[in-house]
């Protein structure tokens, strides 16, 4: 166990003191809160092809996911909430897409059946709280209103890219629409909705150009979604056993089926100098540095389609009656495109997904993050899981193990906080001392029974002025839990 479970810059102003792990019997516990109780919330919501269904799920549960984020520990949070688009454009495409796409810029119009959102002039999101909001109305309807975006942008969706680009993470400087979203002393909670994996590339790219014969001789195969897939993964070939390959333009030479049909496994990201997306630890590294502290920080949140199965068929259509081109199978869901795979759970609603590596790969960046199948007949279950976690982010700690204890008879726990200084935009920190061990003198803690709202003993502090008067505290705990059906010391 660490002398600190904070970032070195926090351990400021005294050493904290870990508590003493034994070494049989016992495990280590840490949980972090938020005290300010600011959430920035931003949804990139797929508007590409085919994302009707997906958005029509997400519109029926919005209600029920503020529901939950209005039933948090502190009520609804101090909220920004905001929506982005997965179209960055697709330059040298020229058709469908433009150039440059949406650009990252918030999308606050008015959609669907809604005609108006009833934001405040010049508002490009939600933004409530104890002294108001900038818009009238009940603030699921009004985020209903702005969230579904339709489906027609560009086909080679960018979702990382667009993401960064409205947080200003690839530092090119924040979009003017989006100014002011973004606080430094708020919880980030990002959610996804698509049912395609990332194909964010480079500004100078060839990978969406109609350059070069429409057909399997074009060195980078037809320009088509495939194109995505070949050049932003790389699987293991079950038949060969050869790892880290490509996705192909041709079908292997032993391929069977009609249509020829190859199963790939264990795909990752294609970060490689050889791939012509951006790499995703980029965007990974791009978002975390927005944050000074970003395991506690940041929430990262997927509808997508599970990375399995993976598998490749090669299909004529009447745009290429005379060539059969790869196309990569659904992993979930049932469509009329000719496109699932056999293994994939079906549905009955017409949603469907390709296999999701690089934005599961996103996800697996962050500590704090949450994954649901686009494919799930309601996003209820999906939504509520995700509003769960984000309140967890201001609960108190609820422990329901048994805390061991010192030899005095104090739980055997550390507790320290981070104090933001607005002042002067600076942390601190501080370790704070057990109730009984100092007198109550605050800033102290204890371990109390949770009541109705824990099922085992809640942190609770008995604050100072400054800790009153700081307008962000986080704080974590730390503590060492006895095992059941084990004798240690500290657990009897």
């Amino acid at each position: 166990m660490l002398a600190c479970t904070l970032v070195p810059a926090a351990c400021t102003s005294r050493t904290l003191e870990a508590p003493a792990v034994h070494p049989i019997g016992s495990v280590s516990n840490v949980q972090s809160y938020h005290q300010n109780n600011k959430l920035d919330l931003l949804f990139m919501v797929d508007n590409s092809q085919s994302m009707q269904t997906m958005q029509k799920k997400l519109r029926e549960q919005l209600g029920l996911f503020m529901g939950v984020l209005e039933n948090g520990p502190n009520g609804l949070p101090d909220i920004h909430i905001a929506v982005v688009s997965s179209d960055m454009g697709a330059p040298g495409d020229g058709r469908v897409c433009t150039p440059q796409g949406d650009r990252g810029e918030f999308q606050s119009q008015a959609r669907d059946t809604c005609t108006d959102t009833t934001l405040k002039d010049g508002a490009t999101f939600l933004s409530a709280n104890s002294a108001g909001a900038n818009f009238t109305g009940d603030i699921a309807d009004v985020f209903k209103c702005i969230a579904l975006l339709g489906d027609m942008g560009c086909g080679f969706e960018n979702q990382l890219a667009s993401i960064d680009r409205a947080l200003n993470g690839d530092g090119r400087g924040l979009p003017p629409q989006n100014a002011g979203f973004l606080r430094d002393d708020a919880v980030l909670a990002i959610v996804l909705l698509t049912n395609e994996d990332d194909c964010s590339a480079p500004s100078n790219t060839q990978l969406y150009s109609l350059g070069g014969a429409q057909n399997l001789s074009n060195p980078l195969g037809p320009e088509a979604g495939y194109r995505c897939n070949r050049y932003g993964h790389l699987c293991t070939d079950p038949t060969t056993g050869a790892r880290n390959v490509m996705p192909p333009v041709l079908p292997p030479a032993d391929a069977t089926g009609n249509p020829p049909v190859l199963t790939l496994q264990d795909c990752v990201p294609n970060d490689t100098d050889s791939g012509l997306l951006i790499p995703v630890q980029k965007f990974i590294d791009d978002i975390r540095g927005l944050k000074h502290d970003p395991d506690n920080q940041i929430l990262v949140a997927a509808i997508s389609a599970p990375t399995a199965p993976y598998a490749v068929a090669w299909n004529t259509t009447k745009d290429h009656p005379d060539e059969a081109w790869p196309d990569v199978l659904h992993s979930c869901g049932t469509s009329n495109d000719g496109l699932m795979n056999p293994a994939a759970t079906p549905t009955t609603d017409g949603s469907f997904g390709d296999p999701a590596i690089r934005i599961q790969r996103f996800l697996g960046g962050f500590q704090d993050s949450v994954f649901a199948s686009v494919c799930e007949q309601t996003y209820a279950g999906a939504l509520t899981a995700i509003g769960n976690r984000i309140n967890q982010k201001f609960a108190p700690p609820c422990l329901t193990a048994k805390v061991a204890k010192t030899a005095d008879g104090t739980p055997d726990c550390t507790v320290a906080d981070r104090v933001y200084d607005a002042a002067d935009g600076t942390w601190g920190g501080q370790a704070l001392r057990n109730c009984d061990e100092n007198g109550n003198q605050p800033p102290c803690w204890r371990l109390e029974s949770g009541g109705a709202t824990c099922a085992g003993q809640l942190l609770t502090v008995n604050e100072s002025a400054a800790n009153k008067a700081a307008p962000t505290i986080e704080r974590s705990m730390e503590c060492v839990l006895c095992l059941p059906g084990t004798s240690q010391p500290g657990c009897d």
